[in-house]
C-alpha cells in the first residue's frame, strides 16, 4: 500500500516538476557558487558584488533548462518576457539569499558589518543555507507566475507522462 502511494506522489505533475526544478538549481548552484569563489578567492572581489554576478550567469542557466525541460511549452508571453519574469522572481530570491547569508555570517562571527572578504568557510556555509531557503520561494514564483500557463500547456513535461 505504501508502494502504490508512493507511485502515485511520483507520478504528480507538480513533484516531477518540482524535481526537475531542483535538478537544474543543483546545477544553477555549482555556477553560481563556483564563480563567487573564483571571483571573491582569486580575483578578490567583494562579496556581493560577486555574489550579483555569479547570481546572473546561473540564472540564466537556470531558466534556459527549466523554460526547456521543466514547464516546456507553459506560460504566457514571448521566450524574452518570460526570462524578465524568471529574473525579477530570482532577484527577490537574490535580496533573500544575501539577507540569509548575512545572517548566518552574523549568527557565526557576531559583526554586524562583516569584511569584504569573508573566509571560504563562512562564505560556503552562509551561502548553503541560503541555497535551501530560496530554493522554495523561487519554484513557486516559476510554477505560478513565471510559468503560469495561460491555456492548456502544448505539451508533456518531457517524460512520456501527459498531465
Amino acid at each position: 500500500m505504501c508502494s502504490a502511494a508512493l507511485e502515485a506522489f511520483v507520478q504528480r505533475r507538480g513533484v516531477r516538476q518540482f524535481v526537475k526544478f531542483c535538478l537544474i538549481g543543483a546545477t544553477s548552484a555549482v555556477i553560481d557558487v563556483g564563480l563567487l569563489n573564483l571571483f571573491t578567492q582569486v580575483f578578490d572581489w567583494h562579496w556581493v558584488i560577486a555574489q550579483v554576478l555569479s547570481f546572473t550567469l546561473a540564472v540564466t542557466n537556470g531558466y534556459i533548462w527549466n523554460s526547456r525541460w521543466t514547464f516546456r511549452g507553459m506560460g504566457q508571453g514571448t521566450y524574452h518576457r518570460r526570462y524578465v519574469l524568471f529574473y525579477l522572481t530570482n532577484i527577490i530570491g537574490l535580496l533573500i539569499n544575501i539577507g540569509v547569508m548575512k545572517l548566518v555570517m552574523y549568527a557565526i562571527t557576531g559583526q554586524v558589518v562583516a569584511t569584504a572578504h569573508p573566509s571560504a568557510r563562512l562564505l560556503n556555509l552562509a551561502k548553503v543555507v541560503a541555497i535551501g531557503c530560496v530554493s522554495l520561494w523561487n519554484f513557486s514564483a516559476s510554477k505560478y507566475w513565471t510559468f503560469r500557463p495561460g491555456t492548456e500547456p502544448r505539451c508533456d513535461d518531457g517524460d512520456g507522462v501527459q498531465p
